[in-house]
């Protein structure tokens, strides 16, 4: 009969509770950086100060988009499908050509009895898998045009007619909407780039379009949009000089609130860097000041509505320094969404700002049926239209721009992404206890001030000859299946240090919220994007638990270091691993020259061929996520910076001897 593996008892075997220590890590990160960011908001005291400010933040949201837009294409061209009458207005159904293969489904909402340029108003859908025809976002359009304002609704990426993973027989693939968001948005984030790029360009070009119409005066255009619409407006806040009024609804509150919901969001909702760099949600209202911004909540939204009620008091100081109390906040009674009352308050709010006839539809707006507001023939446009550019095809062009354009940082930019805010202790103080298998131990030490790292070892019956730092795809979780093979390399004379990094194995964080823990949108996912927002990953900083451990290993007379403290100190050290422990072996062997070889029992995960497929995985995947890897320091030149070091796994398995590197 096998021996049973040895494992971890909850809590490391009762002696420390590290089920909380990654996100207490990232919360009191994110809180330490919002509130410098507040109190140097707190020193604007001048229009100059706060207009200062609002180019700082324009130049950090393209840098977060992965830089700036593409500038002066042609203008977007659009192709009328054909038209239906509403109650006082008529929609036409257009398909707008806006340039890169891209072709979106649009409905223009035209006022009746225009007799000159009007205000007009871009409205962004949020998460609907009609997209534009859902009922509220269509009623509000009308709401709008019944204003006298002209409107222009069209499917942002992954909705209505726009969505982008499907069969020959439009079956969904990969299902719409939020599931789309995140595959796609993974992919993004490896190239450097945030999926917003694609949402703000879009939007952005939609308003070229909209600003073009004779019927619309471009110095009267605002925008408004609902809780993922609501996302795309703050954006378009913080890096859209030309509007004139703005509405986001169902998304303000504060990033510190959010967060501590528990909850996920899209990739497109994620700035990457901004809460390093203090930006919060009263950020996206002192870009627009002093122009007219309504804020529209529903108080028992899971946006919680408190930090939006603290985010506008502090937004209204801003206005006030720019002389102007055009900062209005809206709540309605209510769960998520664009309730009547707010489709109500937006219509006023822009019919004051924009101009517009004095009508403001206080009742509820007929609605077309789906069909009526259908721009392609075959109801989406990836068929109506063959080869149209989805978002993996534009990410994936992007990196080939990328790559031509210019040499990735390498192994230095790696290496600055691992390091970049960490806090290590002066010691390991480490913790040893016996298991209850004969010759073999457990440990645990301090990677960073409130980060362990913990590791089951088995050592070998007689004196060591090196040192096996073992990194399985969910860490000593996966012993069961290797114990065997640790057993071996250990009778063969090595230490086997079996390791949990960070949130996996013994590890693995409590949950958060009620997704499963490893999927898009579970609790790893909503920690790599908390990390995301701090300009770090979950990926970097397991990177650096291996090689604190391996500076452990050289130190600790319990794994034969401490002997000289150079790189050659103790003995020779080897990097094993498998699933996602392999590609974290190959990293921190690259980063780490000391470390005489790198065995992969399984091949390790490439970035660049995750980019480049359309349907890659598992999922789970995300928690290797470095963003900008793909081009910085792809595969080759981490082959390149192991060489010779890098060996086959069947030397492992079959416990042949490891030779030791020189030191020096």
């Amino acid at each position: 009969m096998a021996e049973a593996a040895p494992r971890f008892a909850p809590f490391l075997d009762g002696l420390w509770d590290a089920s909380t220590q990654v996100q207490q890590n990232v919360y009191r990160r994110t809180a330490e950086a919002l509130a410098a960011g507040r109190a140097a908001n707190d020193l604007l005291l001048t229009p100059h100060d706060v207009r200062r400010r609002q180019e700082a933040l324009r130049r950090l949201a393209l840098d977060a988009l992965g830089g700036d837009l593409p500038p002066d294409r042609p203008a977007p061209v659009a192709r009328r499908t054909g038209s239906v009458r509403g109650d006082g207005h008529l929609v036409e159904r257009l398909i707008v050509d806006v340039g890169d293969g891209v072709h979106i489904p649009a409905n223009l909402y035209l006022p009746d009895g225009l007799a000159q340029p009007a205000g007009a108003v871009l409205f962004l859908c949020g998460h609907a898998p009609s997209g534009k025809a859902a009922p509220r976002y269509q009623a509000m359009c009308a709401r709008l045009a019944r204003a006298g304002l002209v409107t222009l609704s069209f499917d942002t990426i992954g909705q209505g007619e726009r969505k982008s993973y499907l069969d020959a027989s439009g079956r969904e693939i990969i299902p719409a909407n939020v599931p789309e968001h995140s595959h796609a948005g993974v992919q993004c984030w490896w190239t450097g780039d945030s999926l917003a790029r694609y949402f703000v360009s879009d939007a952005r070009r939609m308003l070229d379009y909209l600003t073009g119409r004779p019927e619309v005066d471009p110095r009267r255009v605002g925008v408004m949009g609902n809780s993922g619409g609501g996302t795309l407006t703050t954006w378009l806040m913080l890096v859209e000089p030309r509007l004139a009024a703005a509405a986001p609804s169902c998304f303000v509150s504060s990033r510190e609130d959010y967060q501590r919901s528990g909850q996920a969001q899209d990739p497109e909702q994620i700035i990457p860097g901004g809460a390093l760099h203090g930006l919060d949600h009263e950020d996206f209202l002192l870009a627009m000041a002093p122009r007219p911004a309504l804020v529209m909540s529903a108080n028992y939204d899971f946006f919680p509505v408190e930090g939006a009620v603290r985010t506008v008091a502090r937004g209204r100081r801003f206005y006030q320094v720019m002389g102007s109390s055009a900062l209005e906040h809206v709540r309605a009674d209510g769960g998520h969404g664009l309730s009547p009352e707010l489709a109500v308050a937006a219509s006023a709010f822009f019919q004051r700002h924009l101009g517009g006839s004095a009508t403001v539809l206080s009742d509820e707006p007929a609605l077309q049926p789906d069909e009526a507001l259908q721009c392609t023939v075959s109801g989406q446009i990836s068929t109506d239209v063959p080869g149209s550019a989805k978002v993996f095809d534009l990410n994936m062009r992007r990196l080939a721009e990328l790559d031509r354009r210019e040499a990735g940082g390498g192994l230095p930019w790696l290496r600055a992404r691992v390091n970049a805010g960490r806090r290590p202790r002066e010691e390991f103080y480490p913790r040893w206890w016996e298991a209850q298998e004969p010759g073999v131990r457990k440990a645990l030490w301090w990677a960073e001030h409130d980060i362990v790292s913990a590791a089951v070892v088995f050592d070998p019956p007689r004196p060591a000859t090196g040192v096996d730092i073992v990194l399985l795809d969910r860490g000593t979780d996966d012993l069961p299946a290797h114990a065997d093979a640790c057993r071996r390399a250990a009778r063969s004379g090595r230490h086997v240090v079996v390791m949990d990094v960070r949130a996996s194995g013994a590890l693995t964080p409590h949950r958060l919220n009620e997704f499963a823990p490893e999927a898009m949108y579970g609790t790893t996912f909503k920690l790599v994007s908390d990390l995301i927002g701090l300009a770090d990953s979950l990926g970097a900083a397991r990177v650096y638990d291996v090689l604190r451990a391996v500076e452990f290993a050289r130190s600790e007379p319990g794994l034969g270091g401490g002997h000289d403290g150079g790189l050659g100190g103790g003995l020779p050290i080897r990097l094993v691993g498998a699933g996602q422990g392999a590609f974290l072996a190959r990293l921190a062997g690259a980063l780490e020259p000391g470390v005489a070889e790198v065995v992969c029992l399984t091949p390790a995960l490439d970035p660049a061929d995750l980019v480049r497929t359309r349907f890659y995985g598992p999922e789970r995947d995300h928690q290797c996520l470095i963003p900008g890897m793909a081009h910085h320091c792809p595969k080759d030149r981490i082959d390149q910076a192991l060489g010779a070091r890098l060996i086959p796994g069947e030397r492992w398995l079959t416990g042949e001897p490891l030779a030791r590197v020189p030191s020096g």
